[in-house]
C-alpha cells in the first residue's frame, strides 16, 4: 500500500480529533509555566480626590480626562501588583555628577530620577492585591529576549513587584514616558488621565535592600562585568527562575567605582540570598503612596546615558521665572573631545505636573548627541547670541 500523503495524514488527524463532536483536549485548563507568590503588608488610607496638579493641561488632552476614567472621589485605592521586568539604563552625566551650584542641585532634585533606581521595561503579569492576603502571579511565558541583557550564550532578566493604585481602573500599570525628552517625530501614546500611584515595590533602587525575580540563561560568569543591576559580592544566581536578595550600596561608593571603571560591591554581603519561587516576596506599603516612588511607573525613551542637546532658540521658549533652571558646565571626557570653545549649557527641569521627571539641555553650539562635535549642527554662521540667553557665553 502506498504511503499516505502528508495532507491526507493531517486531514485524518483532524477528523479523529473532531469525530466525537468537539476537539479533544483544547478545552483543558492551561497550566502556568511558573508561579510567583507575593504578600503585601500594611494599611492603606482612604483615597482622597485626584489633585488637579496631577494632570498638566499642556501635556494631556482635556478629552483624555473623563469623569469615569479618573477616580476623583473618595474610596479605597484599587490596589494591584505588577511583575515588571527591568530596563538596562544609565543616568545622564548631569544627573549623576555632584552639582556645581545650588541652582544645579535644584534642577537635579526636580528633573532627574534616582540615578541607581529600578527602571521599568515591561510588565509580565498584573493582579489585584489585598493587604494581608497572599496572592500569586501566574507566568505563562519566559522573559522575551528584549528584556534580557547578554547574548544567546548567557543572558539575564530582573523583575520587581510593583504595588500601585490603578487610578484609571484599566487593570494595568500604565508606564509613562518623560514628555519633554522626546525627539522630533516620536509618538506620544501615554495613557491619559491621572497617573497610577505607586505604593511600594520589592526592588526600588540599588542603594536600598531589594528582592528581585531573576531569570538566567547560560553561564552567569560571562555577565559579571555587566552593569545591569549588579550584586557584587553575592553568589551567582542559578539558571532559570529564582528570587534574589541584596543589601544595596551607597551612591557615593557607586560614583567612586564608576570613576575607576568598576562595579561597587554590596555594603552588606550578608544580606545576599537566593531562594526558589516557592518563597514569598513580602512588600510592606505605607498608608499613603510615597511621592518618591512615582518614577517606578515611568520608563524611558531610550537606554539613557547620553544627553540630548538642543539649539538655544532665537526667542525665549520659557518664562524662566516659572521654571527650575540652572546654567551648568558641559561634561567633557578626555582631552580631545572636540574642537572650539563652548559656553555653559542651560538645563531646565520638568515641572511638578509632569508624571515623569526629565531635563532639557540647550547650548549655543553643538550637535544633538555631542556639544563638542567638530562640525556643529548649530548655530548658522553669523547667528548672534539670543538676547534672552541667561548663561555665560565665555568658555
Amino acid at each position: 500500500m502506498a504511503a499516505m500523503k502528508p495532507w491526507i495524514r493531517i486531514a485524518a488527524a483532524g477528523f479523529a480529533l473532531t469525530a466525537c463532536g468537539k476537539p479533544v483536549g483544547l478545552d483543558a485548563p492551561v497550566k502556568p509555566l511558573q508561579q510567583i507568590h507575593v504578600l503585601v503588608t500594611g494599611t492603606v488610607a482612604v483615597a482622597g480626590p485626584v489633585d488637579a496638579g496631577d494632570v498638566d493641561a499642556g501635556d494631556v488632552d482635556a478629552g483624555d480626562v473623563d469623569a469615569g476614567g479618573v477616580d476623583a472621589g473618595s474610596g479605597p485605592p484599587r490596589l494591584r501588583a505588577a511583575l515588571v521586568w527591568g530596563l538596562q539604563w544609565l543616568p545622564e552625566p548631569f544627573c549623576v555628577l555632584p552639582p556645581e551650584s545650588p541652582e544645579a542641585a535644584a534642577v537635579i532634585a526636580a528633573g532627574c530620577r534616582e540615578s541607581f533606581g529600578f527602571i521599568p521595561n515591561r510588565a509580565a503579569a498584573d493582579i489585584p492585591i489585598t493587604p494581608g492576603v497572599p496572592a500569586t502571579f501566574d507566568l505563562y511565558t519566559l522573559p522575551a529576549a528584549d528584556v534580557m541583557v547578554g547574548d544567546i550564550t548567557a543572558r539575564i532578566a530582573y523583575a520587581s513587584v510593583i504595588v500601585y493604585d490603578d487610578r484609571n481602573g484599566n487593570g494595568v500599570l500604565d508606564f509613562r514616558h518623560p514628555q519633554r525628552q522626546r525627539r522630533g517625530g516620536e509618538p506620544i501614546n501615554d495613557t491619559g488621565g491621572a497617573p497610577d500611584a505607586v505604593y511600594g515595590a520589592s526592588f526600588i533602587s540599588m542603594t536600598q535592600p531589594d528582592r528581585r525575580v531573576a531569570f538566567l540563561e547560560g553561564d552567569f560568569s560571562a555577565l559579571r562585568s555587566v552593569a545591569f543591576y549588579p550584586r557584587v559580592g553575592c553568589a551567582d544566581p542559578p539558571k532559570s527562575f529564582s528570587i534574589l536578595s541584596a543589601g544595596g550600596f551607597s551612591a557615593a561608593a557607586a560614583l567612586t567605582s564608576g570613576l575607576d571603571g568598576t562595579i561597587p560591591p554590596e555594603d552588606d554581603p550578608s544580606a545576599c540570598a537566593t531562594a526558589t519561587l516557592d518563597d514569598t516576596i513580602v512588600i510592606p506599603i505605607p498608608p499613603q503612596a510615597p511621592a518618591a516612588l512615582s518614577q517606578l511607573a515611568c520608563t524611558t525613551n531610550d537606554e539613557g546615558g547620553v544627553t540630548y542637546y538642543r539649539q538655544a532658540p532665537t526667542d525665549a521658549l520659557y518664562d524662566l521665572t516659572k521654571w527650575t533652571w540652572a546654567c551648568a558646565s558641559l561634561p567633557r571626557i578626555g582631552t580631545d573631545a572636540g574642537a572650539g570653545s563652548l559656553a555653559q549649557q542651560l538645563v531646565i527641569a520638568s515641572p511638578p505636573s509632569d508624571p515623569c521627571r526629565s531635563t532639557l539641555h540647550y547650548t549655543l553650539r553643538g550637535c544633538n548627541n555631542d556639544p563638542f562635535c567638530a562640525s556643529p549642527s548649530w548655530p548658522a554662521p553669523g547667528t548672534p547670541v539670543p538676547s534672552w540667553w541667561p548663561c555665560s557665553t565665555s568658555p
